[in-house]
């Protein structure tokens, strides 16, 4: 017979995690089940409880871990400089992390952020919140910058609204694009990052001018 090998509690507390992060992902914190949570990590429920106390503290130890990586997201992804060619090849890279085959952990964050929303929508607020905090006002700099160099026209969008329709398409598309051969989208991974990226430029005001050159350059 096999023995089974006995993983120290830090190494077993990570695989919990691990796996809750998964299962609330996929079900969402309503619809997920600490039992299935502790017969993929391989332990009892009992002995999960003594590492989490409760179904609600293993969803906040998830959130916790995806709120880390909304901020080193933030390291790749924060506007550099505060200009309209920041903003469009910004969105270019953004959008590259959504539907592109990597960042598995990246794309989980995604889903609970979904899930949060059909649910009881606490932890999307809070994301939604320190995202508008730490970025919107960089964004609204790169926004002027770009409306008095002539690349972006016509009606100003509240900076609030253009940074949630945003996150929105890429929440979305997250989901639908997972698997590209089933996806409901036209195109393969390449193009679905381009026309995400020109809708929401073009959504914003940018001239088409200015998209072809901020891409190219």
């Amino acid at each position: 017979m096999t023995k089974r090998t006995r993983l120290p509690a830090k190494d077993r507390k990570a695989l919990i995690l691990a796996n809750a992060r998964a299962i609330f992902a996929q079900s969402g914190y309503e619809a997920a089940r600490t039992q299935e949570i502790a017969k993929r990590s391989g332990v009892s429920e009992a002995l999960m409880y003594r590492h989490f106390p409760s179904k609600e503290a293993l969803y906040r130890a998830v959130l916790r871990e995806v709120i880390r990586e909304q901020d080193a997201s933030y390291e790749i992804l924060g506007l550099q400089e505060l200009n309209g060619r920041a903003l469009v090849r910004n969105l270019h890279a953004y959008f590259s992390l959504v539907i592109g085959p990597s960042q598995v952990r990246f794309k989980e964050g995604f889903r609970l952020l979904l899930a949060s929303l059909i649910g009881d929508a606490r932890f999307a607020t809070l994301v939604y919140r320190r995202a508008h905090r730490l970025m919107n006002h960089r964004l609204t700099a790169a926004l002027r910058q770009a409306r008095d160099a002539g690349e972006v026209v016509g009606r100003e969008i509240s900076v609030a609204n253009t940074s949630l329709f945003t996150e929105h398409v890429g929440t979305v598309l997250n989901v639908l694009a997972s698997n590209v051969e089933r996806s409901p989208y036209h195109g393969n991974t390449e193009d679905l990052i381009r026309d995400a990226v020109w809708f929401c430029c073009r959504g914003v005001g940018f001239t088409d001018e200015a998209i072809e050159r901020h891409l190219r350059d």
